[in-house]
């Protein structure tokens, strides 16, 4: 099966075909895929809630004794294997890798792809080169 994105084929998971680098077919950021389900969108907004209250303690710099710290640590682990098993099942679902960047607009449904910042070789490069320019 093949899902169509922008005019161009793009491999899903249900085809034995094989991609050499799944980054190659990622369309760009923005670019709606799917409709997430009721149950999807409610996942959505609770996980984006949790994760908001996690960067806020973080923000705030509180200093944890060794059991506030056993418990936060498991909040958080708990927090992002309930993240994972979600996103993993949405990706499943919808025939995209897993490693692709996808949001869903939990209050209006599309399951869009998120903002990403891939490995750019010739950036990099050019940059070291423009670094070590500086230093010689």
């Amino acid at each position: 099966m093949l899902n169509r994105i922008r005019n161009k084929l793009i491999p899903t998971q249900e085809t034995a075909e094989e991609v050499d680098n799944i980054y190659a077919i990622l369309p760009p950021p923005g670019t709606i895929i799917d409709e997430a389900t009721d149950e999807e969108m409610e996942k959505a907004a609770e996980l984006e809630i949790r994760h908001m209250a996690f960067m806020r303690l973080q923000d705030m710099n509180i200093q944890f004794d060794g059991a506030s710290y056993k418990e936060l640590l498991k909040e958080f682990q708990d927090f992002e294997a309930d993240s994972c098993n979600f996103w993993r099942g949405v990706a499943r679902r919808i025939s995209v890798p897993y490693e692709w960047p996808i949001r869903i607009d939990h209050a209006n449904g599309p399951i869009y792809v998120g903002g990403h910042d891939l490995y750019d070789g010739e950036k990099e490069e050019k940059e070291e080169k423009e670094e070590s320019d500086i230093y010689a």
